[in-house]
């Protein structure tokens, strides 16, 4: 087992009591999967204005769900509900429920902190710490008194398909890396606490084609021990890389001030890009509008 495994275990032993919601009702047919991640009318609000609401959807064990949708749709609002970053924004709520591995993420009795040992995240602009390689990748791992920190670097930068790259180097700063190479570094930090679930916000937006080709590769691979989720502009990303694809639209209130996103369908990502229920997921994945 690995550790990533018996963390999530004792979240849903220990931190909250158990708890039993019934799917959403974007959830698709494939009941078969085992749920990481069930929304049930989740809205989130800044200032009492709802950014994204009643989202009801679940997040599959060892799938890439994508989250896609127009600029404003609340894509980056709603998956930082999935490790309580929301928590950090003063001015942010969230209502309805969120369950992790059958657990209340937001239950009174769950540290905001040791969720996001769990829930890892990797953010649209690489972000290494002013560091070498080296003490990027270790930095987590020391913080939690984790043993055998020289593996666990080595380990995280082969999963991340980067030791070949730096091993020479490992003690030069981090900053002298390219872009690429300094998001899938952060990839790796990430994995260095051997995370449940891996969340990534536009991780390919500021890279360039080759680059973003050895992140999507390494998703792929890192699906077989994480389950991830990943916002996305690239409809070819989503289609490329993800199991499940949720597409999320921009409404206006009634005063035409406030924009609020929705979820319009969730299913299958191939069904998503060639038989999509909704016809405005149809115009949106056609190129029609967005």
């Amino acid at each position: 087992m690995r550790d990533a495994d018996a963390a999530a275990a004792g979240v849903r032993g220990g931190l909250t009591k158990q708890m039993t919601v019934g799917r959403g009702s974007h959830a698709p047919s494939a009941q078969h999967k085992d749920v990481v991640f069930q929304s049930v009318d989740v809205t989130v609000s800044y200032g009492g204005v709802p950014a994204v609401r009643d989202v009801s959807f679940d997040i599959y064990k060892n799938n890439i769900t994508a989250l896609i949708g127009p600029s404003g749709c609340g894509k980056s609002t709603l998956i930082r509900c999935f490790n309580r970053m929301n928590d950090l924004i003063p001015s942010a709520s969230v209502d309805g429920q969120i369950l992790y591995h059958g657990e209340d993420l937001y239950g009174p009795k769950v540290d905001p902190v040791q969720a996001r040992k769990l829930i890892g995240m990797v953010f649209q602009k690489p972000n290494p710490f002013p560091k070498s390689i080296f003490d990027n990748i270790a930095f987590g791992p020391r913080l939690m008194g984790m043993e055998n920190v020289d593996d666990r670097v080595k380990q995280a930068l082969e999963r991340a398909a980067l030791w070949d790259e730096v091993k020479d180097r490992l003690e030069t700063n981090a900053f002298g890396m390219s872009g690429g190479q300094q998001q899938r570094l952060c990839i790796a930090r990430c994995l260095a606490v051997d995370p449940d679930v891996i969340l990534m916000d536009e991780p390919c937006s500021a890279l360039d084609p080759i680059s973003t080709g050895k992140i999507e590769d390494l998703m792929l691979e890192l699906k077989e021990d994480y389950s991830i989720v990943i916002v996305t502009h690239n409809m070819q990303q989503a289609a490329r890389v993800s199991d499940m694809t949720a597409f999320l639209i921009v409404e206006l209130d009634a005063t035409e001030k406030n924009r609020t996103g929705r979820i319009v369908e969730y299913d299958d990502t191939e069904k998503i890009f060639t038989n999509p229920a909704d016809s405005r997921t149809e115009d949106y994945v056609s190129g029609k509008v967005g």
